[in-house]
């Protein structure tokens, strides 16, 4: 039987969530303790108990954020269907709910553009976004069994980067259509991997 959360596990979660929601409205350097306890409604010592100093405070990001991320891709990729596990991922993806919170999408910009002087952070950043591409090409790859793995790669590489471009601009509230041509986008690279290329016009 698994056990309530305790009062510091909810309060390490209040903190973190405080954390990303500063980083995403103000940059890494925004997010000051000062700032971090408003969001909270903590004591500045408290959340400076719970995130230590500036050091401290960017590998906690680092760690909830990029854990994060591997936690929603990993159940996303579990709640697939075995019919159109493809098609049912861009559904997710570009849906009004979408697969990740944008607040957080926004905490990992500020981290990889952190990581240009951090090698340990880049490496990791770069693992993360690694792990999301192979989910989207191992779902490709699942619907269309036929198509090579360095088409089904690119395939999910721009699917990511179309996904990544809608949610870190969340915050400039584009037009629906914006999300809607993007998603039109995603399944063209799909319908590109079903459709035969045709040889000297022959079909």
């Amino acid at each position: 039987m698994v056990g309530r959360p305790s009062n510091r596990d909810e309060r390490y979660e209040q903190v973190m969530q405080a954390l990303v929601h500063c980083v995403a409205r103000f940059g890494i350097e925004g997010a000051t303790l000062a700032a971090i306890a408003e969001e909270a409604g903590l004591s500045r010592p408290s959340i400076r108990h719970h995130l230590g100093n500036r050091d401290d405070i960017l590998k906690s990001l680092q760690d909830y954020v990029l854990k994060a991320f591997r936690d929603q891709t990993d159940a996303l990729a579990s709640a697939l269907p075995d019919d159109e596990p493809a098609m049912a991922l861009i559904d997710i993806l570009f849906s009004d709910a979408g697969g990740t919170d944008p607040e957080l999408t926004l905490a990992f910009a500020a981290l990889t553009a952190r990581s240009a002087d951090d090698i340990d952070l880049r490496t990791a950043c770069r693992a993360s976004i690694s792990q999301f591409e192979a989910r989207i090409a191992q779902a490709i790859k699942a619907e269309q069994p036929r198509a090579d793995q360095s088409t089904c790669d690119q395939s999910a590489q721009g699917i990511a980067a179309l996904y990544f471009n809608v949610m870190s601009l969340s915050p400039l509230a584009m037009s629906g259509t914006w999300k809607t041509n993007a998603r039109e986008n995603a399944l063209k690279l799909l319908k590109n991997l079903k459709e035969p290329k045709c040889l000297n016009h022959a079909c």
